[in-house]
């Protein structure tokens, strides 16, 4: 998954969680005009939008303008029928 790109028409395949102390490192794969993605996602703090993913019509990842942040350096968005975001650290 690149920083800055749209993915438009997305359809998710698979979608993991996994607990790390205090956090969460979700993982997908998807497909967009007949390319298979992998997202990583490190350093998820809030789980409550995760289920937004699997759902998605849209996605893309923006880095936080603020370069003082120390947690939620990344925003992935989820667009479908509204607008969702997914704040994490970092992106593999």
């Amino acid at each position: 998954m690149e920083l800055g790109k749209i993915y438009k028409e997305v359809s998710v395949y698979e979608f993991h969680v996994k607990r790390e102390g205090d956090s969460f490192t979700v993982s997908f794969e998807f497909s967009c005009s007949g390319e298979i993605i992998n997202a990583k996602l490190i350093g998820v703090r809030d789980s409550d939008n995760l289920c937004e993913i699997l759902n998605a019509n849209r996605l893309w990842v923006e880095k936080a303008e603020n370069t003082q942040v120390v947690f939620g350096a990344f925003t992935l968005g989820v667009s479908h029928e509204y607008f969702t975001e997914v704040v994490f650290d970092a992106l593999s």
